[in-house]
């Protein structure tokens, strides 16, 4: 059994500002609140031991796991793998533009549809799942922690789990939402099915954020989502979340 917690990096300022940002090595710097989420992350898993941590390789990703890892106890240190295969979808053109013009520039299959330049969400599941399968599940450590994003993240969720990634982008008890440092628990055994889910804990902001919550649980019998607790009505749904 390999015990895996997934994150997404913290808040940036494109977040913030509702604008794209994508692999844009210009953008995704952590905002002030970013990077107290991140310490917070780090704070409530400071008790964890990990084997090895796997990251993208946009700094937003690489920030938050270095927060994270500041807060490990003890001398031991964390072999660290760099990923460029976990890096947020390419959105070509539309870097730097709002979300609002990316979604009137979409057409047809939002989830097939691919910017100039740039990737479907389809390609990004692809690419992740691959590199899960091959490398991460693959390798002989069965702690695990990964850094990621949003997009990734839902990707990555939608394989393991088996259900269209298009129903990942919609709200609390369907889809699979991802809030800034969110903690996705997963259990997942030698033959690669899931035996635990839960997604989504952001209870390390209680105090700090509106949206700070217990998150959402797997119920694997019958392959659906149980919430854990408020705020599900404060989300809102949005598959440009990077």
């Amino acid at each position: 059994m390999k015990r895996i917690i997934l994150v997404r990096h913290g808040e940036t300022y494109q977040n913030r500002d509702h604008v794209v940002q994508g692999q844009d090595p210009t953008r995704g710097k952590l905002t002030e609140e970013g990077i107290m989420q991140a310490m917070l992350l780090g704070k409530a898993l400071g008790g964890e031991s990990f084997d090895v941590a796997y990251t993208s390789t946009l700094e937003r990703a690489v920030l938050t796991l270095s927060l994270v890892l500041i807060e490990q106890q003890g001398p031991k240190t964390v072999p660290i793998r760099f990923a460029d295969e976990l890096r947020e979808i390419d959105q070509g053109v539309l870097n730097g533009r709002t979300h609002e013009d990316w979604k009137g520039a979409i057409t047809g299959d939002p989830m097939a549809w691919r910017p100039e330049g740039g990737e479907s969400w389809l390609d990004v599941q692809e690419r992740v799942t691959r590199y899960l399968h091959d490398v991460i599940l693959a390798d002989e450590h069965r702690s695990i922690l990964i850094v990621a994003h949003g997009g990734v993240n839902r990707g990555l969720l939608s394989s393991l789990l088996g259900f269209p990634m298009s129903l990942s982008w919609q709200g609390p008890g369907v889809g699979t939402p991802q809030s800034n440092t969110c903690c996705n628990r997963l259990h997942i055994k030698d033959n690669g099915t899931v035996a635990f889910a839960e997604i989504n804990d952001t209870s390390h902001l209680e105090g700090h954020e509106d949206f700070a919550g217990r998150g959402q649980r797997w119920n694997l019998k019958e392959r659906k989502w149980e919430l854990l607790g408020p705020p599900a009505e404060t989300y809102e749904a949005s598959f440009l979340a990077s």
